[in-house]
């Protein structure tokens, strides 16, 4: 739903989510993938998206105005275009069920399209210092229970000095397949000690034929207890629930715990 408190657990039991075959040029100026891909991996990313080590809250580890299928069969491939920008293209089911893994694509035909164009400072650092602009369309699906949906989103993330990392994040789209029609989210995070961190993200969004707009805050202190070891407490606050109209507000305290091997 628009609340979207975390996007790293669910119920859907055993998944596939990555099965695919990489190739790479000799000199890695271009990258082809496919098989079972989740777009995600690759599509709209920046240095704060990942739910494991950053934000939970899914206004900030995707951009909810992008419908993101689930991952499926699909084919993806990037370029560098150049010593600083780059180009990342993927079609893939937009039907697909990660719990149910098919070949489904190939007689249906109903897909995901993605076209990004990016600059980074240095190709070894494209999710840290990363502008991009990322175009997108989603076919109805094959029950026609689902519409078609297009939009473009924007993001610029910067690491200042190894430790400070600003963000911001725009998407706009038809809001007939994504959680949102219109998002903007804001934010920082800082680095100390190395291996801590400290973030605070803001998000404003509409969503399709819902009257309103809902403010998100999350806040979050990544620290390591030991090299495996991270603990993360966080608080989550969301005015204006788009789809819980019964409350006007929600607030959430969470702790996340992540061992490394």
């Amino acid at each position: 739903g628009a609340l979207s408190i975390n996007s790293a657990f669910n119920d859907k039991g055993t998944q596939l989510v990555n099965l695919f075959w990489t190739q790479r040029a000799e000199d890695n100026s271009w990258t082809l993938q496919f098989g079972q891909i989740d777009v995600t991996d690759f599509l709209d990313v920046y240095g704060l998206v990942s739910p494991w080590t950053s934000f939970q809250n899914l206004a900030f580890n995707t951009n909810p105005s992008i419908f993101i299928p689930d991952a499926g069969i699909g084919i993806a491939g990037g370029a560098k275009l150049g010593s600083n920008f780059y180009v990342v293209a993927s079609l893939a089911d937009a039907d697909a069920d990660q719990s149910d893994p098919n070949l489904d694509v190939f007689s249906d035909g109903k897909l995901f399209k993605s076209l990004e164009f990016g600059y980074t400072s240095d190709f070894g650092r494209i999710y840290f210092d990363n502008i991009h602009l990322t175009v997108w369309e989603s076919d109805e699906s094959a029950d026609r229970t689902r519409p078609k949906d297009r939009g473009a989103a924007f993001s610029a993330s910067w690491f200042i000095d190894n430790q400070w990392a600003p963000f911001l994040r725009i998407g706009a789209s038809d809001g007939t397949a994504a959680l949102y029609k219109r998002s903007v989210s804001t934010g920082l995070g800082y680095y100390f000690r190395n291996t801590d961190l400290v973030g605070i993200g803001l998000n404003w969004a509409e969503a399709n034929g819902i009257p309103g707009s809902q403010k998100t805050m999350e806040a979050y202190y990544r620290f390591s207890i030991s090299p495996g070891l991270q603990i993360t407490p966080s608080v989550q606050y969301i005015e204006n629930p788009l789809l819980d109209p019964r409350q006007s507000s929600i607030a959430l305290v969470g702790l996340r715990a992540r061992v490394v091997f």
